[in-house]
């Protein structure tokens, strides 16, 4: 089964149809099934053309199709969405979107490839690179080259034709409108005016106690966290507590050596004990317990 090329193909490289030209029925489908938890889909970087793509397995599509959430799109769109029931119509069904270019068959290269062919890639985003084959077994790997459009840009495009004539229509707002702009720009900049303010003086009082004291004094010490506006402001204060770990390792090696000190000194006086000749008064003493012995015998 030959596989079409992908819509970001290198030059000279037949792209894809457009998007008049795909049957309905196999956009409806994409669409429905495109982001379906099912799927586990992860991303990957095409080697084609260094972008990052969602690919699945082949047997994540029979799932995702066979699961709740297309079965109730289904009812709602029976005549654009097909019934599936065994895997021939699994099989169908996605020969339908290979051939309207919505999916590319793809293989997923090892690290040391990928390597060698100078591509950036971490755990969690391999290379893929599309292939000639599609055999649609279990393991297989698929990439899609489909992105279903935002039901709500239509919207935020008028949005934002509506903020940009706001806009250039300024001089013509009513005064009370106008002096709630300004009331509120000058707020905020007042905000960030004191906020910077507040930075500086926490930091210098920081530099002050650094040098000065043994213990270094933070004033809002999460003002610059990554928490909430509230919690920022969370304590007031707070006291470094200068780091141990130095002292604590001089005094475990302080420790060691002095007691592998005394370990030596035990060993070299056992060592002379041992060497030592036994004098004429031990050996007189030996002698006699040895006779009184006999004696008693």
């Amino acid at each position: 089964m030959s596989t079409p090329q992908l819509a970001n193909a290198p030059p000279g490289s037949q792209g894809m149809p457009p998007m008049q030209n795909k049957d309905p029925k196999a956009l409806a489908l994409a669409t429905a099934i495109r982001y379906n938890k099912c799927l586990k889909q992860r991303q990957g970087i095409l080697t084609s053309s260094k972008n990052r793509s969602d690919f699945f397995r082949y047997k994540r599509w029979e799932r995702a199709m066979q699961s709740d959430e297309y079965l109730k799109l289904q009812l709602k769109k029976p005549d654009l969405l097909p019934i599936v029931k065994t895997k021939e119509d699994l099989q169908k069904v996605f020969v339908v979107l290979i051939k309207n270019q919505m999916v590319i068959p793809v293989i997923k290269l090892s690290t040391k490839v990928a390597k060698d062919r100078g591509i950036t890639i971490d755990k969690q985003t391999p290379a893929i690179e599309p292939t000639n084959k599609a055999t649609l077994t279990d393991d297989e790997y698929y990439v899609w080259n489909f992105t279903p459009a935002n039901p709500l840009m239509p919207l935020y495009s008028l949005l934002a034709i509506i903020v940009v004539f706001g806009l250039i229509l300024f001089p013509l707002w009513p005064i009370w409108m106008r002096q709630g702009v300004w009331w509120i720009s000058n707020t905020v900049l007042v905000f960030l005016g004191l906020l910077l303010a507040l930075g500086v003086v926490r930091g210098i009082i920081y530099l002050i106690t650094l040098i000065f004291m043994k213990r270094q004094f933070w004033l809002f010490p999460n003002l610059f966290a990554d928490v909430g506006v509230i919690e920022s402001f969370k304590p007031l204060y707070e006291w470094e507590e200068p780091s141990t770990k130095g002292k604590k390792s001089n005094k475990n090696k302080a420790v060691t050596s002095s007691s592998q000190i005394e370990e030596k000194k035990v060993s070299s006086n056992s060592a002379k004990a041992s060497s030592v000749k036994p004098s004429a008064n031990t050996i007189k003493k030996r002698v006699a317990t040895v006779e009184e012995v006999v004696d008693d015998e």
